[in-house]
């Protein structure tokens, strides 16, 4: 037992676990939740059918689906297990789901059910196919919602999908599984040819339509998406070209003339500063040799009137003198000057990264972006990135003659700030180095694959870089941009399935109800037209009875003389015939004529005898039923007793004679009646199944059915023609007629069995293989009946 049990655990859990893989196919994004959830109608059927104890299985089984649909394959162990109880609670919920179901459905359906009726539809829709899915639907959307997985947003509808899911899954499977498996298993397998068509049908097309109009929603949002992601892309991309517009502009200044002072330098960065936030500093780097080091020291030490040297940065961060060089690239101007005072006099050109962006600048004569840096004036940990731009003039041979470079200085965080403005909620955007090195991310999230529903990858120019710009969309944008379609599908579905479920199980149920009460019908009428045949044959075995008694009345006395007459006539001749003897010699002729007389006598008298025992028959074939007695009888005492009384007779003449009967057989009959059967038919056996001296095989086999018992009566002797089968019970019909047969045996069982025990007898046999008789006899017989039948 113990091992069926965990077999059949086994088996529900394999069963829940494909239903939940397949319908997770129509999951629509975030995925949590689907159109319609089969998994939760075949966990409540199988614990409906088979019992509560099937509940681990479904625990088990929607565990399993659960592991995939949480996302958490292909970590390490330890990263693993901590995150199991998010599907452990999911299949709490459904398991609890189940059995909950079960109780409401015996609780206000009943089961076994045959739901036929509009109240038992309703209830079983509202009670368990409504408030029994609620359990698992709140259940596994608070265990999303608490484990950061689902958003706040995103509640209602992932719980009203995942409710309606439910819902739709045992309205539609739990009725499937019943029609096949369920009870009463007449009401049930009635409906198999048009209830799980319906069914199918309807959620096919509900499905259909869900699914359809959810891909189409989520089309849209991913058109909007993509426009509003292209959007802020572009206008990313103007503003950086703006800024780097505004750079060339600066280069221009320091090209058309080589005598910008420190305050026209001042005058014009402020004008560019205030029309393009982004920067966070701009600066002219001055290309100084070793030999005017120490002049460019003094005049900017002249300008500040404080010491100002070259300097560069020390491996522990600080600023220290640059050491001898053949040239520098020393930071000249730089405004505003007060937040960046740090860096004036700084050689650009002694830092890793920055060296190589002016040698691209310098090399395409275009602009050049460093990779993120740590500023020298920056006293925080936020990166910065500097785009270089050369100025150059023409010499005396139109050679170019690198003056220096033009320097936009840049925070990423406060660029990209500035470049996204107000971006959708909802929406992330992320930027990346060629390299691959996340530069700014719009929001603290790492989206998942499951949470990022839509994304987009562009290319973002940036000098002579290019980043990588991706914007991502998660469950709050869907939120945002969702429309009512869905829903209003989710209801209108639900809706439709439950009126056509409801109207198809009543109409069905109605259906059957119909069929049966037809077929009651016809069996009432086949036992009115039974009750009639009877009656009608009572009638006339009643009519037959009168006639032969009357008959037998009126030649009963001329009988009675014509015997008492026969018998003193031969007694007379007797005495006659010893009265001869004494008077001497007499005439031969006197003694022939006496001879003659009394043989004459003899065979009158056996003649007229034996037409008394026929009149005694008849007067046995109309036999007055209304004497007959009814009683209770333990059918195998009461047939062992007749076969005791009756084994004189058949056991001289050595046949072998059973009975076979079940000794718990309680019947009430008309005792009397049913002995006067068997009797007829063993004697009947005895005198015209086997030759003379043949030994056979006589039985007798009782079987009980439910409120009959069958008497089977059978031998191995010659048998009978099938012709004179139809004859046999006629009254006088006989196959022995020269040897003792008077044809009122077969004709008084017949009478008996139909009439005073209320039952049926027919007869089967073949040339050779013997006769059989089968009797049926009611359990208990209809008094009432038998006495109407007398009369």
């Amino acid at each position: 037992m113990f091992k069926r049990h965990v077999l059949e655990v086994v088996l529900a859990a394999v069963l829940y676990l494909v239903a939940g893989k397949l319908a997770l196919l129509l999951a629509i994004p975030p995925g949590y939740a689907t159109a319609i959830w089969p998994a939760a109608g075949i966990a409540l059927a199988l614990l409906l059918i088979k019992g509560y104890h099937l509940w681990p299985g479904v625990l088990l089984g929607s565990f399993l689906v659960n592991v995939d649909v949480t996302g958490f394959q292909g970590q390490r162990w330890a990263d693993f297990y901590p995150t199991l109880w998010l599907p452990f609670v999911i299949s709490v919920g459904a398991s609890v789901q189940a059995v909950v179901g079960v109780w409401l459905l015996r609780r206000f359906v009943t089961y076994p059910c045959e739901l036929d009726t509009v109240r038992s539809v309703w209830c079983f829709i509202f009670y368990v196919c409504g408030v029994g899915s609620m359990i698992a639907a709140t259940v596994g959307t608070t265990a999303l919602w608490l484990g950061g997985d689902l958003a706040s947003e995103n509640y209602w509808f992932n719980w009203f999908t995942w409710w309606v899911g439910d819902g739709l899954g045992i309205m539609i499977f739990t009725t499937l599984l019943l029609v096949f498996y369920g009870e009463p298993r007449e009401v049930w397998l009635s409906r198999r040819k048009i209830l799980p068509a319906v069914l199918l049908g309807a959620t096919f097309i509900i499905v259909s339509l869900y699914v359809t109009a959810s891909r189409w929603e989520l089309s849209r949002q991913q058109a909007d998406f993509s426009g509003r992601s292209e959007q802020i892309f572009q206008r990313a991309q103007s503003l950086m070209n703006a800024h780097l517009a505004t750079l060339y502009s600066v280069q221009g200044l320091f090209a058309a003339s080589t005598e910008v002072t420190r305050e026209d330098f001042r005058v014009f960065a402020e004008g560019v500063l205030a029309r393009n936030p982004g920067f966070q500093a701009l600066a002219w780097n001055v290309r100084v040799s070793a030999s005017e080091r120490q002049l460019i020291e003094s005049q900017m030490s002249a300008e500040r009137q404080a010491p100002v040297f070259v300097t560069r940065r020390a491996d522990n961060g600080e600023l220290v003198l640059q050491s001898n060089e053949t040239d520098y690239v020393v930071i000249r101007y730089i405004e505003p000057l007060q937040e960046n005072l740090a860096a004036l006099g700084y050689d650009i050109a002694s830092a890793d990264l920055p060296r190589k962006a002016l040698l691209r600048a310098n090399a395409i004569n275009s602009p050049a972006v460093t990779d993120p840096i740590r500023l020298v004036q920056e006293s925080g940990d936020q990166l910065g990135l500097v785009i270089y731009l050369p100025v150059s003039n023409h010499g005396v041979d139109e050679s170019p003659v690198l003056l220096g470079y033009v320097s936009g200085v840049f925070r990423v965080e406060d660029l990209m700030g500035l470049l996204l403005p107000n971006i959708l909620q909802g929406v992330s955007v992320s930027v990346s180095s060629p390299a691959g090195k996340l530069l700014y991310r719009s929001d603290d999230r790492v989206l998942s694959d499951r949470d990022a529903l839509f994304g987009e990858r562009r290319t973002l120019q940036v000098a002579d870089q290019q980043w990588q710009f991706r914007t991502d969309a998660n469950q709050v944008f869907l939120v945002g941009t969702r429309s009512i379609v869905p829903w209003v599908m989710l209801a209108v579905g639900l809706m439709f399935t439950g009126l056509l479920g409801m109207t198809f199980l009543v109409l069905t149920g109605q259906k059957h109800r119909s069929d049966t009460a037809s077929e009651e019908l016809k069996l009432m009428l086949g036992q009115l037209q039974e009750t009639q045949e009877h009656l009608v044959e009572a009638e006339k075995m009643a009519s037959l009875g009168g006639l032969v008694a009357g008959f037998a009345h009126e030649l009963n006395t001329p009988l009675g003389i014509a015997i008492t007459a026969g018998s003193t006539l031969d007694s007379d001749l007797r005495r006659l015939n010893e009265m001869q003897g004494k008077w001497g010699e007499a005439s031969v002729e006197l003694g022939d004529l006496l001879q003659r007389l009394q043989d004459a006598s003899r065979i009158v008298l056996a003649n007229i005898q034996r037409a008394g025992g026929l009149i005694s028959s008849f007067k046995q074939v109309s036999v007055d039923q209304a004497t007959a007695e009814t009683r209770e009888i333990n059918l195998h005492e009461y047939l062992n007793d007749v076969f005791v009384h009756l084994s004189p007779s058949y056991r001289r003449s050595g046949h072998e004679v059973v009975l076979s009967c079940p000794k718990t057989i309680s019947m009430r009959t008309v005792p009397g009646g049913l002995a006067q059967v068997i009797i007829n038919l063993l004697n009947n056996s005895l005198i015209h199944a086997f030759p003379e001296g043949e030994h056979g095989r006589i039985e007798l086999r009782v079987v009980q059915h439910q409120s009959t018992i069958n008497l089977v009566f059978s031998d191995n002797g010659v048998g009978m023609a099938t012709d004179q089968t139809k004859k046999i019970f006629e009254p006088f019909f006989t196959t022995r007629r020269g040897s003792g047969g008077t044809g009122l045996g077969l004709h008084l069982v017949y009478n008996i069995v139909r009439q005073q025990l209320q039952g049926h007898i027919k007869v089967s046999t073949q040339p050779g293989r013997g006769m059989r008789f089968d009797i049926e006899l009611p359990l208990a017989i209809n008094k009432f009946v038998a006495t109407d039948g007398a009369a």
